[in-house]
């Protein structure tokens, strides 16, 4: 497959700016993929991933606070002042995140429910992971913004393991296990390395998602010969756990907490996007293609999610479902 093509596909998605200058959130790359190549040579931190919606709280001059989910502002200059679950509401009364989100961008983790049960006291609640410099959007240590946030008694995901060199065998025995907010089994771990650059030019972290969480019932149907890569690939890809899990997400965004199957294109656009950024490189290389239809692709993995989303309209799946 083309690697420039991919690249330029990969730009398309992945879109313009959060809000103002305040860029997305960068993609967390599955720790076997080639864009964190190198990471684990040196001296990392190990967080835990935790299964919320992703919050970005900031400030710029011309708009005042910024709250946002991962793609889309949900206030602006304080308005509208509540919404995003609880978010919203939670961030513009929290003194210490608005003090502090002046001086930094402050990316986290906003506990809402989604594939995985959490204890009630830590729902509803922010938990910073990652603190960046206005000036050029730089990562802060956590050696130096844990201090910060303790200060304005803003909640955080804390340091789990701080290594040197690291094995995949010490990484995925840290990922087993309870984590630090009453879950009985992790939703996996993410690595960062401050100093680390990948071979794209990019400043990349890593993470390793628990087995558990790997849903082994793939889609009914299968390749029917070994040159249908573009079946494979929505075969392999497009799980029940990543269509609940997208559909928890929608909902979360919802003001009344609701989806209806009007919602199906919305679906099946998030669940495209999880997997053309998340999955596609790595399967390339993994099946050395090298050519790639996007549109055929695009169609098998918008029937597969098609289906999986009617089994949950239709009652047959649930949230719940392993």
């Amino acid at each position: 497959m083309n690697t420039e093509k991919f690249q330029a596909k990969l730009a398309e998605y992945r879109g313009h700016p959060l809000c103002a200058d305040i860029p997305k959130y960068q993609h967390v790359s599955r720790l076997t993929n080639d864009e964190t190549e190198g990471l684990l040579d040196g001296d990392v931190i190990v967080q835990t991933k935790i299964d919320g919606a992703n919050l970005t709280v900031a400030w710029t001059k011309e708009k005042g606070s910024i709250i946002a989910s991962r793609n889309n502002a949900k206030s602006v200059g304080g308005e509208p002042k509540n919404g995003f679950k609880g978010a919203v509401e939670y961030c513009l009364g929290h003194t210490g995140l608005m003090i502090l989100s002046k001086q930094y961008i402050l990316r986290g983790e906003w506990l809402v429910r989604h594939s995985m049960n959490y204890p009630k006291e830590y729902m509803q609640h922010f938990y910073v992971f990652d603190v960046q410099r206005y000036k050029d959007h730089s990562y802060v240590h956590p050696d130096e913004y844990i201090p910060l946030l303790e200060k304005y008694d803003i909640k955080y995901i804390p340091v789990l393991a701080k290594l040197s060199n690291p094995t995949m065998d010490e990484l995925v025995k840290l990922s087993e296990g309870p984590d630090e907010f009453g879950a009985e089994q992790k939703e996996g771990i993410v690595i960062k390395r401050y100093d680390y650059i990948n071979k794209y030019g990019r400043v990349q972290w890593g993470k390793i998602v628990h087995e558990d969480f790997q849903v082994k019932n793939k889609l009914a149907f299968r390749p029917k010969n070994t040159d249908d890569i573009t079946i494979k690939f929505a075969s392999e890809t497009v799980t029940q756990h990543l269509v609940l899990k997208v559909i928890a997400k929608i909902k979360a965004e919802d003001p009344n907490n609701d989806i209806t199957i009007k919602r199906m294109p919305q679906i099946m656009g998030l669940v495209w996007y999880d997997v053309f950024t998340e999955e596609l490189w790595n399967f390339t290389k993994k099946y050395k293609v090298k050519e790639f239809n996007f549109y055929a692709a695009k169609k098998l993995v918008d029937t597969a999610t098609r289906e999986i989303a009617l089994a949950y309209f239709n009652g047959i799946l649930t949230e719940e479902t392993e």
